[in-house]
């Protein structure tokens, strides 16, 4: 049986202070596929310009800024600006707190704008690029993660790969991912960690596979504000998937909450 040949082309739209890049897998790479591709990035290109309009903390007309200022009507008329209102609130009560949208009286939203972005927009743009019978798989990503989908029967999946904490050029682990989303946060060596104890083992880089990068991207980040022992059990409770690496090194692998002892190891 001689294999399909494969192509990926891809584009990049810099938005949002971010690159984010949209990739094809593809049976043939010609000036209709080009097309799409770059026709689905102009579209992309114009939505997150909307989206930063209305949730940069940054620009004073922006929804966020009026929210602050205490015009609520316009929240209330705008559906992307309840929907990720309603988003933040949900993954404040997921994460038991650890991620804040709302701290100090405020509303941030930077913190999930991104990954919800991403999900949001592959939803719409990227994966009715499907139906056309030369796109196999579509991807999309930023630096918060990437959303990932294959054609139904197509025994096609995307390769992702995770990156050392400290080798941006070394790799600790390889997933085939046919759809759904996987985030990776990793803890800034120089940042402090004052609401925890000098003497807990705090996690140095967290990864979480779900459905939606939305979720992905903020239970990882949500790890790294809690100690191991903590996130251990965090992980236990939520039945989540993925991988951890502790401040020493340690690496533990998880799927549905169970670890895999046999995987762990030290770095």
């Amino acid at each position: 049986m001689i294999e399909t040949k494969m192509y990926f082309p891809e584009v990049t739209v810099n938005k949002m202070n971010a690159p984010f890049t949209i990739k094809l897998a593809v049976t043939r790479n010609d000036d209709v596929i080009d097309h799409i591709l770059n026709t689905t990035g102009e579209l992309i290109a114009e939505d997150l310009d909307e989206i930063d309009d209305k949730f940069s903390p940054f620009k004073s007309d922006s929804l966020v800024s009026k929210f602050h200022r205490g015009d609520s009507e316009r929240f209330f008329q705008d559906e992307m600006f309840q929907i990720v209102y309603n988003q933040c609130a949900i993954a404040k009560i997921a994460t038991g707190g650890r991620f804040d949208a709302f701290k100090d009286k405020m509303f941030d939203p930077t913190g999930i704008i991104k990954g919800w972005a991403v999900e949001a927009e592959f939803q719409k743009n990227l994966k009715p690029l499907l139906v056309d019978p030369a796109i196999v798989g579509v991807c999309f990503r930023t630096d918060e993660g990437m959303q990932l989908a294959s054609k139904d029967g197509s025994h096609f999946d995307w390769n992702v790969g995770v990156k050392k904490p400290d080798n941006s050029h070394g790799f600790i682990a390889d997933y085939r991912i046919q759809n759904g989303a996987i985030a990776t946060a990793v803890m800034d060596d120089l940042e402090i960690q004052t609401d925890i104890h000098p003497e807990e083992n705090v996690v140095k880089q967290m990864t979480v596979l779900s459905k939606g990068l939305t979720e992905a991207a903020v239970l990882a980040k949500a790890s790294l504000k809690d100690s191991t022992v903590d996130v251990e059990n965090w992980i236990d409770k939520s039945r989540l998937s993925g991988l951890l690496i502790n401040e020493n090194g340690k690496l533990s692998v998880f799927e549905q909450g169970q670890f895999d002892n046999v995987v762990q190891a030290q770095m």
